[in-house]
């Protein structure tokens, strides 16, 4: 009875992602995990790997890590399960672990051209560049350098070798080929974390003071995040005027420029201060100690210097609306259903995607006539 029920859990799970629904899943992996039937088998194993995927789908990166925290494998793990954890491990910045499971899976599947580009990119995080360069250059030649992933992994390698013209031309190209690909700006954002990290262990504290490393981390991780240099200087100004009145105590910088950074961004589009702990290798209660002390020295919501934090973020918001606007227009073709003309096809758009503002509205309406004509749909089967 107890091996039928674990199964019925499983095959739940599967319908539940399958239909993207992670509510579901969540509630059937816990389930498995407090059945004791599982207890220190490989399905353990899976189900804190699925579960803990699924928290950081969903933002939840402290609890992802407290469920991974005295993980040990049950039994041989098979090679689903390895390639899973090499995964998990790696949006956690658990980079050893994460290699050590690639590793494993490698001895089974030498040749997955996937599971070698991400030990590039692991060996990378690790510092071990010329082994990451050897891998993702042999990598790159297999895929006729056609693959924004792997482009973007050797323009960071190039980048962390002060090699930066050779690292903007292989970015161009990866962007060329994937304009929205997020894992390109995800892989930006993990070395930005890397680069900080470094230059930490570089810099000798007492020659550096917390006053100055603060802003120039924040500037950076702000230009990764897709905000404008005019937000880097309302955070540089920001943090000025906190430094005349207080003096920031702690030994974590980065505490601090996550801090600053949720602070003059959470009036528009923003990350939550979970994803920013994770980010900028903090804990979430160090991001909201320090957030809370800005926010009592400094009036973020008044102050004159921040007055176009909301016309920035409506921008920011407006061109994250147009990468959704745009996946739904290359849909539109695919439709099997029949449109009597070209406002009934707008119509069937905008139940999918709802623009920003009147201006975006009329630019919908215009693709959707251009597509129109230029296909010379009466139809879209």
């Amino acid at each position: 009875m107890g091996s039928n029920k674990i199964t019925w859990l499983w095959r739940q799970v599967e319908e539940a992602r399958a239909d993207h629904d992670s509510v579901k899943a969540k509630e059937c992996l816990t389930r498995l995990l407090g059945d004791s039937s599982i207890t220190s088998t490989p399905d353990e194993n899976l189900a804190v790997l699925e579960l803990s995927r699924l928290e950081m789908d969903c933002g939840n990166i402290s609890d992802a890590a407290k469920l991974l925290a005295d993980f040990k494998w049950y039994g041989v793990p098979g090679a689903a399960a390895l390639l899973l954890a090499a995964d998990v491990f790696l949006r956690l910045d658990i980079f050893e672990t994460s290699l050590e499971s690639l590793e494993s899976y490698l001895k089974i599947y030498p040749k997955d051209i996937d599971a070698l580009r991400k030990k590039g990119l692991v060996l990378m995080m690790l510092h071990k560049d010329e082994e990451s360069e050897r891998i993702l250059l042999s990598v790159a030649r297999r895929e006729k350098y056609r693959i924004p992933a792997t482009l973007t992994y050797l323009a960071l390698l190039e980048a962390k070798a002060n090699r930066l013209e050779e690292s903007l031309h292989l970015l161009l190209q990866a962007k060329e080929l994937a304009p929205y690909d997020e894992k390109i700006e995800h892989s930006l954002l993990r070395i930005e974390a890397l680069r900080i990290q470094m230059r930490r262990k570089a810099i000798n504290r007492n020659d550096l003071p917390l006053t100055e490393l603060v802003p120039g981390m924040t500037a950076g991780m702000l230009g990764l995040h897709g905000y404008s240099k005019d937000k880097a200087r309302i955070a540089t100004e920001a943090w000025s005027k906190y430094c005349v009145t207080n003096m920031p105590v702690g030994r974590k910088p980065e505490a601090w420029a996550a801090a600053l950074e949720y602070a003059v961004t959470r009036s528009g589009p923003h990350y939550t201060q979970d994803q920013l702990a994770g980010e900028y290798g903090v804990s979430l209660t160090q991001l909201s100690d320090h957030y809370q002390l800005l926010k009592q020295a400094i009036d973020f919501s008044n102050s004159s210097s921040f007055d176009s934090v909301a016309a920035e973020g409506a921008d920011l918001l407006r061109k994250a609306r147009m990468e959704e606007i745009a996946s739904v227009l290359a849909e539109l073709g695919k439709k099997t259903a029949k449109f009597s003309g070209i406002a009934d096809a707008a119509a069937w758009v905008f139940e999918q995607v709802t623009p920003v503002d009147d201006i975006q509205r009329r630019e919908i309406e215009e693709f959707v006539a251009y597509i129109w004509r230029k296909k010379g749909y009466t139809n879209l089967g």
